[in-house]
């Protein structure tokens, strides 16, 4: 049965797919690098701050939460710690894990790309009351959480970015 391409469900659809396009180019990662002041290749940056989100984080569970293989994640990860972006520790209650977790300059450097996209999303809805803006980020939270459950449970992997990195789930759990 096809949909209604007018339907709000079609026109959903249609933003997000324009927004996960255009927000994840190389092109804008690059734009947003550049305005914050980091120096990096912009396709490393969605597993910078993806680590700055989760925490201190093994490898395998990096990638499932980008939702990449590991081979792909391990390249990733190569080149941030060739960057002194990550540093890599053994896991104190099992000496056989690698744990990843940013070094202080690739802290620092997820503290400015977060800074630059609070920046980007206050610009975007400048003209909105706070109600409204309150409004949208618990609908959008909502709507994200249900998304993501019905898609794939087992990598949900929810982090209130307002956190603390030392507030934050270990492995992407929740609190």
């Amino acid at each position: 049965m096809p949909t209604d391409p007018k339907s709000p469900s079609a026109a959903l659809l249609a933003s997000l797919t324009h927004l996960m396009t255009n927000w994840a180019s190389t092109r804008t990662q690059a734009a947003v690098a550049e305005a914050a002041g980091v120096e990096m290749d912009p396709i490393d940056l969605p597993p910078l701050y993806v680590l700055g989100l989760l925490g201190p984080s093994r490898a395998g569970d990096l990638a499932a939460a980008m939702h990449v293989t590991r081979p792909t994640m391990s390249k990733q990860l190569a080149r941030l710690e060739r960057a002194g972006l990550i540093e890599r520790h053994v896991d104190s209650t099992d000496g056989r894990v690698t744990i990843i977790d940013l070094s202080s300059s690739g802290a620092a450097a997820h503290e400015l790309l977060v800074a630059r996209g609070v920046e980007m999303l206050d610009e975007a809805i400048a003209d909105w009351d706070d109600a409204d803006a309150a409004r949208f980020a618990t609908q959008l939270s909502r709507f994200v959480d249900a998304l993501s459950t019905s898609t794939d449970p087992a990598v949900h992997t929810p982090v209130d970015a307002t956190m603390r990195p030392s507030q934050r789930p270990r492995n992407g759990g929740t609190p």
